[in-house]
């Protein structure tokens, strides 16, 4: 059986996104390994960083069935309705399912800062979705590899970045908040 997808909309970061990203940062690690707000705010503005939001989908357009002139009136409304609410919505952004931030080193090899997805976003391949964006973006900027660290603790994770190929190349003693290790990870692209 395979996992349910969901079109997520993956979009390029705004400033105004800064705050969901910092409390999904929170929500998704616990302290210690969750980035403060300067931490974070330095990564995603840093030179040469890139960041991709991925919002949750739009809520599925309402149809209705015509058969005679009342119900044909009904819906012309009903699809005047949904031009101004999706007029409405492509102004408002919709609520963030995920982040990305990487960065393209000098050395022409891309580092994945975080990738955050919220837990109502799970299993729904989402990870997969921005891992993929990533890995093409940095191919296109002839980038020939891609670095990550996760937590010796964190399974999950470690189990997910090893399907999408990615190889443990060696431990990180103590590397988040001094208390815990990393593996250090590299995919070639």
């Amino acid at each position: 059986m395979t996992e349910p997808t969901t079109p997520f909309l993956l979009r390029d970061y705004e400033k105004k996104d800064f705050d969901a990203l910092f409390k999904l940062d929170r929500l998704c690690f616990e302290p210690g390994i969750a980035y403060s707000r300067p931490e974070l705010s330095s990564f995603i503005e840093q030179r040469r960083s890139f960041t991709l939001v991925a919002e949750f989908p739009a809520e599925p357009a309402l149809h209705i069935a015509t058969t005679d002139d009342a119900s044909m009136e009904a819906a012309a409304e009903a699809e005047r309705y949904e031009a101004g609410q999706r007029q409405a919505h492509a102004e408002v952004r919709g609520p963030i399912a995920g982040f990305v931030t990487y960065h393209l080193q000098k050395q022409e090899y891309g580092h994945i800062i975080t990738l955050d997805v919220h837990p109502e976003a799970r299993r729904q391949r989402l990870g997969s979705q921005l891992i993929a964006a990533v890995c093409e973006r940095l191919r296109k900027r002839t980038a020939f590899m891609v670095v990550l660290e996760v937590a010796v603790n964190n399974h999950p994770a470690l189990a997910f970045y090893e399907r999408h190929g990615f190889k443990k190349v060696k431990v990180l003693e103590r590397y988040y908040n001094r208390d815990v290790d990393a593996i250090f990870m590299t995919k070639r692209l």
